[in-house]
């Protein structure tokens, strides 16, 4: 049977766990299935069980596959191989300099910062999505920019939570001109969810020795 996600849901196989994510509920979905039992390429899903497959479309998660192609979501990238702390450190001296610039990218990230607090998970990732815009910077001045807000989180409102921080970070540097990646990665046994900021294969708020071990499901 072929399947393909609904729009609100995306979906990763870890080997032979199905884990989805529903950004309209916010709710994750780890389905443990027998070898061979489901393939994923993309947002289509095939099955030889008839019953798992009517199973997932009742519960919301995939609708019968009728129509060939179509537009294809844009895939996370793999887990990133370099770390913009560890980059940084090599640079020895970077440029940390606080400018005006810097200041209004702040007043964004507090401003995201506080606005997240009401909105859904959806409005989030839209948001983020809507003010990325197109272009790209030099690497040299995304660490520099990296190494501003180091030097300004220790006296910010941040949390605990991986979507908080990142979602704050992300308006500071959309405002600078950038456009990282917003990326959501799982793992299981034991599952977990977390997120972080990667432009390329950097990791701009997490380690990637940490972030190899999560398989991404969405990126933004």
């Amino acid at each position: 049977m072929r399947l393909t996600l609904t729009e609100p849901v995306h979906a990763v196989m870890i080997d032979t766990d199905l884990v989805f994510l529903d950004i309209d509920a916010d709710t994750y979905f780890c389905l443990p299935l027998p070898a061979g039992l489901a393939r994923l390429e993309g947002e289509r899903l095939e099955t030889p069980d008839p019953q798992l497959g009517e199973e997932l479309v009742a519960a919301g998660l995939a609708h019968h596959d009728e129509v060939e192609g179509g537009p294809s979501r844009r895939r996370p990238p793999p887990p990133p191989s370099q770390t913009a702390r560890r980059l940084l450190e090599l640079a020895g001296q970077p440029d940390a300099r606080i400018r005006p610039a810097h200041l209004g990218a702040l007043a964004a990230a507090i401003g995201a910062g506080l606005a997240s607090r009401g909105r859904t998970f959806r409005q989030l990732i839209e948001a983020h999505t809507e003010a990325a815009g197109a272009g790209s910077v030099a690497l040299d001045r995304l660490l520099s920019d990296i190494a501003v807000w180091r030097r300004l989180a220790p006296w910010l409102p941040l949390d605990g939570v991986c979507l908080f921080r990142s979602g704050m970070l992300a308006a500071f540097l959309r405002s600078l001109g950038h456009r990282p990646t917003w990326v959501f990665g799982v793992r299981t046994w034991p599952f977990q969810a977390h997120c972080w900021l990667q432009v390329e294969d950097i990791a701009l708020d997490d380690e990637a020795e940490r972030l190899c071990a999560f398989a991404p499901i969405l990126g933004v």
